[in-house]
């Protein structure tokens, strides 16, 4: 080794140490959070520039969602909780922010059990009554209605004083239930068409028992009853009582006289954390906010929260059914962000209007597959409250079957997922600021 070549090295090396102890580069600047709100469970590294939709930022939203905060039952303290974190951010972005208040029946699950007495003793695991279940108690045969309890199920068999045992899916629950109490049956269990638990609502009160039970105790009852009678008891306790809902309202206001509205709920049902339904909405709106606040409109952007959507779409039908008729004429467009993060499938963006036709054209346009929906008859949506009233309005979901189970966790999000729903309604925006 030459002298020269010993000097060159030496000095490299000096060259390296210096680096190695020079101060870091600066990182990316994060939104700033008020000292009382909640914060993301992790500090994330934020890859994309600061005015466009970041999925980790989305992501750690939907954390502290579904995680820090945890399952938000609406008129709870973890749903206030919530309401709380999500107005913090509303606010750090320079929004005017509200909250909406609105009072409503919550229902109650005080103890509920169901056992098998005859031909053995077995007790159903965890069942769980149909969201505004009314309570009953009662032991009498059970009949297998032999399929989901619609009116020609409930014809073929007879459920006339007995136990009616139908299965989950095709049509609501408030109709399972009234066909059956229309067929003489004294309460109606349904089972999972999937293995596990399962909650839901009854969008119609009906006045007898409607109680959940998982796939594998419905599997359990039909082997039962194919080797001969079966005695059921029930023991539901359940009741109402007023709670306060709050949405959470974000405004920036433009100058054209068109209003742009984009929401998504952020209560989950009892059973879960609610990571997917809908954690992941809330976060894909909460980070659209952020993105779109620093982009120049002359629409205004108005952003809401809904309370209460699992307890039967009841916080965004009181924001509809108490917007005036200038509010209404004013509102061009509603996106509607409900379950994005988990699932399979391409992204659906429902809407047989002009909007969900550019919404479409939107994702096409920046590359995202999606595709055309609608929802079924036993399924619901905030978007649903402003299409009643004459709104034309777009749904963006995925295809997922975890919703209302203790599986909907933050394991089932996917980050570029939320990214892509994201990318679309910034362009969906753009598009409609253009019109």
């Amino acid at each position: 080794m030459s002298k020269l070549f010993r000097a060159l090295l030496l000095i490299a090396l000096l060259i390296s140490v210096i680096a190695c102890n020079a101060a870091p580069a600066s990182a990316p600047a994060l939104a700033t959070q008020p000292a009382a709100t909640l914060a993301p469970t992790a500090a994330p590294t934020f890859a994309a520039a600061a005015n466009d939709f970041d999925a980790a930022r989305a992501m750690e939203h939907n954390r502290a969602l579904a995680v820090t905060i945890g399952t938000r039952v609406s008129g709870t303290e973890k749903g206030a909780q919530a309401a709380d974190y999500i107005a913090a951010q509303f606010k750090s972005y320079g929004y005017a922010v509200e909250k909406q208040n609105f009072s409503f029946e919550f229902w109650e699950d005080t103890g509920t059990q169901i056992e098998v007495t005859a031909p053995e003793l077995r007790a159903m695991n965890k069942p769980r009554p149909i969201q505004y279940s009314p309570a009953g108690h009662l032991s009498e045969d059970l009949v297998s209605v032999g399929g989901v309890g619609n009116e020609n199920d409930f014809a073929r068999a007879n459920a006339k004083g007995k136990i009616a045992l139908v299965q989950r899916g095709t049509i609501p629950f408030s109709d399972k239930a009234k066909n059956g109490a229309g067929a003489g049956a004294l309460a109606v269990i349904i089972y999972n068409n999937a293995p596990g638990p399962f909650a839901g609502t009854l969008q119609n009160r009906v006045n007898i028992p409607a109680i959940g039970i998982s796939g594998e105790d419905g599997q359990t009852l039909v082997g039962l009853l194919q080797n001969g009678a079966v005695k059921i008891k029930i023991e539901s306790d359940t009741r109402l009582a007023q709670k306060t809902g709050n949405n959470v309202i974000a405004t920036k206001r433009g100058t054209s006289g068109k209003m742009l509205l984009l929401g998504g709920h952020y209560d989950s049902v009892e059973a879960g954390p609610g990571a997917n339904d809908n954690g992941s909405g809330t976060a894909v709106l909460l980070e659209l906010a952020r993105v779109l606040a620093q982009k120049q409109f002359k629409d205004t952007l108005t952003f809401i929260a809904f309370d209460a959507e699992e307890f039967g779409l009841i916080g965004s039908r009181h924001h509809a059914d108490n917007l005036t008729e200038r509010d209404r004429a004013q509102i061009a467009a509603m996106l509607n962000f409900d379950m994005l993060g988990g699932g399979r499938g391409p992204l659906l963006l429902g809407g047989e209007g002009a909007l969900g036709q550019m919404a479409r054209d939107a994702a096409k346009e920046i590359g995202v597959d999606a595709r055309n929906f609608a929802l079924g008859n036993n399924a619901g949506s905030d978007h649903q409250s402003f299409t009643r009233i004459g709104i034309d309005a777009v749904m963006f979901s995925r295809d997922y079957d975890l919703l209302h189970t203790p599986q909907d966790a933050i394991g089932e999000i996917r980050a570029e997922w939320l990214g892509e729903a994201g990318r679309v309604a910034v362009r969906l925006v753009e598009m409609l600021e253009g019109k």
